[in-house]
C-alpha cells in the first residue's frame, strides 16, 4: 500500500453512556450563542438544551428532515446568517451532521455550495476555518462526526457529491450509546452495514495505510459481533457501543484512505431517489466485493489486496480457513441476519442499469475502489440486486 499518508481525525472525542449533559459546558469557552442541527425529531434535543440553559448558551433550533439538498442547505445557510452563532452544533444522523458542516463551512468562507461541490460544481478551494463544531450522532453508521467532507444532494443534477476539506472535520465529537437505544431495527440495520460498508472499502482501497488498517480491522470485527446483537436487543447498552466506535472509526478510515464501488452507487443512486445511503450500501457491499474479487484473479497474480479480502472474510466468520472469495458470502451471510428492507421496497429496476453504471464510474468514491471495474461489470452488479424480490 502507499508509503506516504497523512491522518485527519477529530481534535477531541469524549465516549460514555449520559455524556451529552456535558455539552454546554464544553463549547461555552468557544462562545455564547450556538445553532443547533437536530433530525426532524425534536424533542430529542431535550437533554441538550438543558445543558445549554445551564451552561448559559443561547441557541436556536434547526431541524433537517431527510438527505441535505443543495437547496436545502442555501435555505439554511440564510437563517444561519441571521442568526450569527458562534458555535455550530449537530444533533443527529449523518444528514443532520453534513448539514451542519455544510452551514458552519459556508458561514465562514461565504458563496454558494456549489462553487465548492466535487464532480458537478467549481470545485473551489475552501481556504477558512469553519465554525467550531460539535458532532453528536444519534446513528451508529455514515461516520460524519469523524469525516473531512459533507455529502450533498443535487435534485438539479441528479447526483451525491461533496464538499471536503479537513478544515470540516468536527472539532469535539460525544459518542454517547444511550442515544441510540430508541433506533428502530431496520435503521440500525442500514446504519450498521454503511458502517461496515465503510471499513471494508477503505480496507481495501488504494489509498489505504497503516493507521486506518488498524482501525477497519477491529471495526469489522465490532461490526460482526455487535450489529446482528444490536438489531435483537436494541437496548444492548454494550453492543451500541460497539456499534458507536465502529461507525466513528469508519468515518476516520474513509477519510483519510477513501472509499470503493459500493459507495460510488450510493452517490449515483440517492442522487436520483430517495433512498436510505445506509441501505444501498447493505445491498451493494457484497456483490462489489465478489466483482472486485473476480477482477483481481483474473489478473493471474496473488495480491496483497486479496490477501485483504480473505482476512476481511475471517474476520466477519472466525473461520481461520477462510479465502478471499469468501469475503463477498460472508459479508451477505451477515446482511441476510439483519431486518434490511427488500430492493423491491425501492424500487431499483426503475432505474436503467447503464446509466447508474456511468453515474458510479464517475463519482469521487470510485477513485478508491482497489481494481478498475467496466461499467458492463457494474452495470452486471446493479442488475443483480435490482433483480432480488
Amino acid at each position: 500500500m502507499n508509503a506516504a499518508f497523512e491522518w485527519t481525525a477529530p481534535r477531541r472525542i469524549i465516549f460514555g453512556a449520559g455524556r451529552l449533559k456535558e455539552v454546554g459546558a464544553l463549547i461555552r469557552p468557544w462562545g455564547a450563542r450556538t445553532l443547533v442541527f437536530t433530525g426532524s425529531r425534536e424533542e430529542a434535543a431535550a437533554p441538550l438544551k438543558k445543558s445549554l440553559d445551564d451552561a448559559g448558551v443561547a441557541y436556536a433550533v434547526a431541524p433537517i428532515s431527510g438527505e441535505p439538498t443543495m437547496a436545502g442547505i442555501r435555505r439554511e445557510l440564510e437563517a444561519a446568517r441571521a442568526f450569527a452563532p458562534e458555535v455550530i452544533i449537530a444533533l443527529g444522523g449523518g444528514s443532520v451532521i453534513d448539514a451542519a458542516k455544510a452551514i458552519a463551512m459556508l458561514l465562514t468562507n461565504g458563496g454558494d455550495p456549489l462553487d465548492y461541490a466535487e464532480v458537478i460544481g467549481a470545485g473551489r478551494p475552501i481556504t477558512r476555518p469553519s465554525l467550531p463544531l460539535v458532532a453528536i450522532p444519534t446513528t451508529a453508521g455514515a461516520g460524519a462526526e469523524a469525516t473531512r467532507n459533507a455529502v450533498l444532494k443535487s435534485e438539479e443534477h441528479g447526483v451525491k457529491v461533496s464538499l471536503r476539506s479537513p478544515s470540516m472535520v468536527p472539532d469535539l465529537v460525544v459518542l454517547d450509546p444511550r442515544l441510540h437505544l430508541s433506533l428502530p431495527p431496520a435503521i440500525t440495520a442500514a446504519t450498521g452495514m454503511d458502517a461496515l460498508a465503510q471499513l471494508v472499502e477503505p480496507y481495501v482501497s488504494r489509498g489505504a495505510q497503516p493507521m486506518t488498517d488498524l482501525l477497519c480491522r477491529e471495526g469489522i470485527l465490532r461490526v460482526a459481533r455487535a450489529l446482528p446483537r444490536v438489531c435483537q436487543a436494541p437496548e444492548d447498552l454494550d453492543a451500541r457501543a460497539d456499534m458507536a466506535w465502529a461507525a466513528t472509526w469508519s468515518g476516520i478510515a474513509l477519510a483519510n484512505a477513501g472509499l470503493g464501488a459500493a459507495h460510488a452507487f450510493a452517490a449515483a443512486i440517492g442522487g436520483r431517489a430517495d433512498i436510505p445511503h445506509g441501505w444501498i450500501c447493505a445491498v451493494m457491499l457484497a456483490p462489489v466485493c465478489r466483482a472486485n474479487v473476480q477482477a483481481l484473479n483474473a489478473v493471474g497474480v496473488q495480491s496483497a489486496t486479496l490477501d485483504r479480502y480473505a482476512d476481511i472474510a475471517r474476520l466477519i466468520t472466525g473461520s481461520p480457513d477462510a479465502r478471499a472469495e469468501d469475503a463477498a458470502h460472508a459479508i451477505r451471510n451477515l446482511a441476510a441476519r439483519l431486518p434490511l428492507d427488500p430492493p423491491s421496497r425501492f424500487g431499483l429496476d426503475r432505474f436503467a442499469a447503464d446509466e447508474i453504471a456511468e453515474a458510479a464510474q464517475r463519482a469521487s468514491s470510485m477513485r478508491g475502489n482497489p481494481v478498475s471495474l467496466a461499467t458492463d461489470t457494474l452495470s452486471d452488479i446493479y442488475r443483480s440486486v435490482a433483480a432480488i424480490g
